[in-house]
């Protein structure tokens, strides 16, 4: 019997009073696995990227995973399996890529405003399908390299298309005053000079205006200028074929979310300007696809007031999820077991980082709790295990994978020994 309204089906949901992912009870993975605790659920991830595919319907198109959203091999494996490809911003996000599966560079895209010339080459040795260049300069370097490694390499200019979002100005990358792309006025100028090169190929045109955002206008807007820019580039004489749309699907952090909906009304957003265009669509989503699937369980440690002011101390730290300090974002907190008719009384969460910005969450009304119970962290799947940090020394989590009633450990915990592993004194 479920005795409480479903939190984020299919992953996380009470059953007779007690939180489970999918069919397992999270009190029994913390007592096996330790908190803090990271925890997947398979079939929210599966279920989510189906219904982004099904979004896009016949149009030609790639989803390509935003890898920096969570990088656990075993979530990559999972997404390539069901016919992802990849965005990558770093060389290390690519070699996780290769080491799922070689074959997979040839649905990765290459992003990030300061490649490397060895990330470049690391690239072109792969046969990735193409690099979002962000500069005249990052242009001139992969000319360099794919002629010393004489190779062709496929080129999307990342045009700034100066397009305003609703959402947190660290995220928001559509503007002239940040530092990603190049002026979409410029574009024409240096698609010109691309072909210039024997060993570059100008085939598509990128566009990323933020994240975390879930008005569809800034979409549609931005879609609408790189459509205009395709037509010049025709005129122009430039075949491209690709256009890369880039990622920014927000999600609702309070639960309100009817993904399939959310995610038709962003398919519509960005494919009415582009028609009449043959071209093939890249998509970049990373945290709508996993962050609803994802929880961190963490257990209370100490109950303590100061004055008026009550805190509930928990064994996970800002190291562990860092969003709610760096971003002042918002992730509900939940009791593992929950208990009807409990009084309730405005806490901080805070974690054991020797911080004052080291909280989870600030003057929440929560369920009266005890010192040893557990909470779920909700909504911690993406950017939570991916921007952890060994700040005060502390191990990152360990990771578990859930599908049905069967979990497994996709990451052990980080030990003092790991943390210390490439120092010498």
């Amino acid at each position: 019997m479920n005795n409480h309204p479903v939190l984020r089906a299919p992953g996380f949901l009470y059953r007779d009073q007690e939180l489970h992912c999918e069919r397992v009870p999270l009190h029994e993975l913390a007592a096996q696995f330790g908190t803090p605790l990271y925890v997947y659920s398979a079939t929210t991830i599966r279920e989510r990227f189906r219904a982004f595919r099904r979004a896009f319907g016949r149009a030609r198109h790639t989803i390509c995973y935003s890898v920096k959203a969570n990088s656990n091999l075993a979530v990559l494996r999972l997404l390539q399996r069901l016919g992802a490809g990849f965005d990558v911003v770093s060389g290390g996000e690519l070699a996780r890529m290769l080491k799922v599966d070689r074959r997979a560079a040839e649905d990765v895209v290459f992003s990030g405003v300061g490649k490397t010339a060895d990330e470049i080459a690391a690239g072109l040795r792969a046969g990735i399908l193409m690099f979002n260049v962000e500069s005249e300069s990052e242009l001139a370097v992969l000319a360099r390299c794919a002629a010393r490694a004489r190779k062709k390499a496929r080129v999307a200019l990342r045009v700034n298309p100066h397009i305003e979002t609703e959402t947190h100005p660290y995220i928001s990358t559509g503007l002239r005053e940040h530092k990603f792309g190049v002026a979409i006025e410029q574009a024409r100028t240096l698609y010109a000079r691309i072909r210039e090169e024997n060993y570059l190929d100008p085939a598509g045109i990128s566009v990323h205006i933020g994240s975390q955002i879930t008005d569809m206008e800034p979409f549609r807007q931005a879609m609408l200028r790189v459509a205009e820019l395709v037509r010049q580039l025709a005129a122009d004489g430039h075949r491209i074929r690709y256009i890369d749309a880039g990622g920014g699907l927000g999600i609702s952090y309070t639960g309100e979310d009817d993904f399939p909906a959310r995610a038709q009304a962003y398919a519509q957003a960005v494919l009415a300007p582009l028609r009449g265009l043959k071209i093939h669509l890249l998509l970049e989503p990373g945290r709508a696809l996993v962050g609803p699937a994802g929880a961190l369980l963490t257990r209370v440690l100490y109950i303590k007031s100061n004055d008026h002011k009550r805190f509930v101390v928990v064994d996970a730290g800002m190291n562990d999820l860092v969003r709610p300090v760096l971003y002042a974002a918002y992730h509900e907190i939940v009791p593992v077991a929950h208990r009807d008719g409990v009084r309730r009384a405005e806490v901080d969460i805070v974690g054991p980082v020797c911080e004052t910005g080291d909280f989870l969450a600030r003057d929440r009304q929560m369920p009266m709790l005890s010192e040893g119970e557990l909470l779920a962290v909700l909504d911690a799947g993406a950017y939570g295990m991916s921007l952890a940090s060994n700040y005060n020394t502390r191990g990152r989590p360990a990771e578990v994978m859930v599908e049905g009633a069967k979990a497994r450990l996709i990451r052990r915990r980080e030990t003092a020994a790991d943390m210390m592993r490439g120092e010498r004194k």
